[in-house]
């Protein structure tokens, strides 16, 4: 978390991440990751990968 507050990123509202932000990030590495999961349905996702 230090780390990316140290390179400058922030939040959609503008604010240095959390560790719950972090957090949800990972817990939602599919969705992070470009993949696109419904039940059984895997796809591409809609965003470039950001992890």
């Amino acid at each position: 978390m230090g780390r990316v507050n140290y390179d400058g990123y922030e939040t959609a509202q503008g604010k240095p991440f959390t560790k719950v932000q972090i957090k949800r990030i990972f817990d939602r590495e599919d969705f992070y990751s470009g993949i696109y999961r419904y039940g059984e349905v895997t796809a591409p996702g809609r965003y470039t990968a950001i992890i």
